[in-house]
C-alpha cells in the first residue's frame, strides 16, 4: 500500500501527425555580462553540456534511469508527444483509435529514416514493443505496452497493435521511442556492443561513449524536424544531483534540472535563465475514514475552507504551482474547473463544525523533510484553532510518516502523488473486497466513475467521464487539492532561443536553441 503514494511517470490521447517543426522566433538580447553584443540571430555551433548518471545501457527500451533517458531522448524520437494541453499528438506515427477500443491503427511518418539511413518500418515498431515487452521489469518504458497483446504488420510502415482491454489511457501510451530491428536484434543484454552504440532517429546522433566522463552526440542530418542550431551535445556523467548542481555552479555543465528547494537561489542570477514547466506532482491534504467523526462530509469542508491554497502558492511555493482542488493538472485538456470550490473562510468552516457537533482534537500528519508539506500542516493546524478546533503537527521521518500513513494512524495528513499524465485515478480513490485506498474512502457513485473513466474510448467520453470524476471529488472531498508543482530548468546564459521545456522531454525543442560562444 506504501508504494500507492507515487505512481510511475510514463504514459500520453489520440492524435493525427503533426508537422513537428516549431517556428523559430528567437529574441537575442546583449549580456549584461558580456562586453560585445550578442548576434542578432541564431547560428550554427557550439557544444552544450549536459548532466546524465553512469548508463547501464544506451538501449533507450532497456534502460532504468531517467537521467539516462532524458540524454536518449536526443537520440530517438517518441511515438507520440504531448502537446501544450498534455494531450498526446502524433510524432512519429500517426494513429486511429477503433471505436470498440480494442486496436489501434499506426502509420510511420513518411521519411523516417535510421541514422545509418535505412527507412523506420513498422517491423522496428513490432520489434520494438516485443523488445519492452521482454525488457527488465524496472525499465522506464515498460508499463506502456502492458495492454498491448499482439501487433500484425500490414505493410513497410503500417501495422495494427491489439489491445488487451478498452482502456483511456491507451491514448497515452504511445509515448515510448522504437529501435531498430537491423540493429538491435538478439541484442539481449543491456550492455552489449549493440547496445553501447545505438543507432536512433532523433535530432542528434551517437558520436562516441567514455565511461569515465562522457557520451558525445552530433547533430543530425536526417532528421525530419528542423536540423539543431547546437552542432554537439557532450553529456557528461556525474553521480547525483548534488554534484550535479555544484558541477552547474562551477560552469562545467550548461543545462541541468532543478525542483523548487534548488532553484529559487537562482532567481536573481544573473547569469542563469530559468525555464518553468509543469510537474504532475500533486500536494493535498488528506483524511483518514476509518475515524467516524470525519466521515461526515462536513467537517471535510470545514477542513477545506480552513486550507488556504492560494496563500501557500504565493508564500510556500513562491507562486510556482498551479492551484487544483482534484488530482488532474490545471494544463490539461482534461482539468474541469468548474468543481466545488473551497476559499479560505473561517467562519463558514465553524458553522460547519457546529452543525455536525465535531469538537475533536485532530492530528496532522506530515514527514519532516518535506520543507513546503510541514508549512502546510502548520498553517492549517493555526487556521484549525481559529475555527476553535484544537489540532497538533506530527512531524516524522519519511519512512515513519509513510509505516502511519499505511496503517491509518492519522487524523489528517500532508501527501502527494506523482501522477502519472494517463487519467486514471482509482489507485487513489477505488474501494474493494480485495482492495482499499490510503484514505479508507468509500463511495460506490466514485466507484462507477472510476470505471467510467477508466474505459472511456473516444475523446469527448474521456472529457466527459473525467469531468464528472472531478466534480464528484471535489464534492465528496477524499482529499482537499492544494497544487500541482513546477519543476525547473536552468541554463547558462549562453544557451539561447525559444527553451519550452516540458515534463515528458526538457529537451522537446532543442533544436531552436543556439549557443553565443
Amino acid at each position: 500500500m506504501i508504494a500507492l503514494l507515487l505512481l510511475f511517470m510514463l504514459a500520453g490521447c489520440t492524435g493525427t501527425p503533426e508537422n513537428p517543426e516549431p517556428t523559430l522566433s528567437p529574441t537575442a538580447a546583449p549580456s549584461p555580462t558580456q562586453a560585445a553584443p550578442e548576434p542578432s540571430g541564431p547560428t550554427y555551433g557550439g557544444v552544450l553540456r549536459i548532466p546524465m548518471r553512469l548508463p547501464k545501457t544506451l538501449n533507450p527500451l532497456l534502460n532504468e534511469d531517467e537521467t539516462v533517458d532524458t540524454v536518449l531522448r536526443l537520440l530517438y524520437e517518441p511515438l507520440m508527444a504531448l502537446d501544450d494541453t498534455l494531450k498526446p499528438v502524433g510524432n512519429l506515427a500517426g494513429f486511429s483509435f477503433s471505436s470498440d477500443g480494442m486496436s489501434v491503427s499506426v502509420e510511420i511518418r513518411d521519411g523516417a529514416i535510421w541514422s545509418d539511413g535505412t527507412p523506420v518500418t513498422a517491423e522496428d515498431l513490432a520489434f520494438s514493443i516485443e523488445t519492452l515487452q521482454q525488457a527488465p521489469e524496472n525499465a522506464i518504458y515498460k508499463p506502456l505496452v502492458k495492454n498491448i497483446s499482439q501487433v500484425s504488420v500490414l505493410d513497410e510502415r503500417k501495422a495494427r497493435v491489439y489491445l488487451l482491454q478498452p482502456f483511456s489511457g491507451t491514448r497515452y501510451q504511445f509515448r515510448f521511442p522504437i529501435i531498430p530491428k537491423h540493429h538491435f536484434q538478439g541484442a539481449t543484454d543491456p550492455g552489449n556492443a549493440a547496445n553501447m552504440n545505438p543507432v536512433g532517429n532523433g535530432l542528434f546522433v551517437f558520436s562516441s561513449y567514455d565511461s569515465k566522463n562522457e557520451l558525445k552526440l552530433t547533430a543530425s542530418n536526417a532528421t525530419y524536424r528542423q536540423k539543431p542550431f547546437i552542432s554537439s551535445v557532450s553529456a557528461i556523467i556525474v553521480p547525483d544531483q548534488e554534484t550535479e548542481m555544484h558541477s552547474y555552479d562551477q560552469r562545467l555543465l550548461d543545462v541541468v534540472s532543478a525542483e523548487l528547494a534548488d532553484w529559487g537561489r537562482y532567481r536573481n542570477n544573473q547569469t542563469t535563465t530559468i525555464n518553468e514547466y509543469t510537474t504532475m506532482y500533486y500536494d493535498f491534504i488528506g483524511f483518514n475514514f476509518n475515524n467516524e467523526a470525519l466521515s461526515d462530509k462536513r467537517v471535510r469542508q470545514a477542513v477545506a475552507f480552513l486550507v488556504d491554497a492560494d496563500d501557500a502558492i504565493e508564500s510556500i511555493y513562491l507562486s510556482r504551482a498551479d492551484k487544483s482542488i482534484t488530482p488532474v493538472n490545471p494544463r490539461s485538456w482534461l482539468y474541469e474547473k468548474n468543481v466545488a470550490s473551497y476559499p479560505l473562510d473561517v467562519q463558514k468552516a465553524k458553522t460547519l463544525f457546529t452543525q455536525a457537533k465535531f469538537t475533536s482534537k485532530l492530528r496532522i500528519l506530515v514527514n519532516t523533510e518535506n520543507v513546503e508539506r510541514v508549512k502546510i500542516a502548520q498553517t492549517l493546524a493555526d487556521n484549525l484553532a481559529k475555527a476553535d478546533i484544537d489540532a497538533t503537527v506530527e512531524e516524522l521521518p519519511y519512512d515513519e510518516y509513510l509505516a502511519k500513513v499505511d496503517a491509518k494512524d492519522f487524523d489528517i495528513f500532508a501527501g502527494g502523488f506523482n501522477l502519472s499524465v494517463i487519467p486514471e485515478l482509482s489507485f487513489a480513490f477505488q474501494y474493494s473486497i480485495d482492495y482499499d485506498n490510503i484514505f479508507g474512502y468509500r463511495d460506490d457513485t466514485t466507484n462507477g466513475l472510476l470505471a467510467s473513466a477508466f474505459s472511456a474510448v473516444a475523446e469527448t467520453s474521456c472529457l466527459k467521464a473525467m469531468s464528472d470524476l472531478q466534480k464528484r471529488l471535489a464534492e465528496e472531498l477524499p482529499c482537499i487539492g492544494i497544487a500541482f508543482r513546477r519543476a525547473a530548468m536552468l541554463t547558462d546564459q549562453k544557451v539561447k532561443g525559444p527553451i519550452k521545456p516540458n515534463m515528458d522531454n526538457i529537451f522537446a525543442n532543442i533544436n531552436t536553441w543556439y549557443l553565443t560562444q
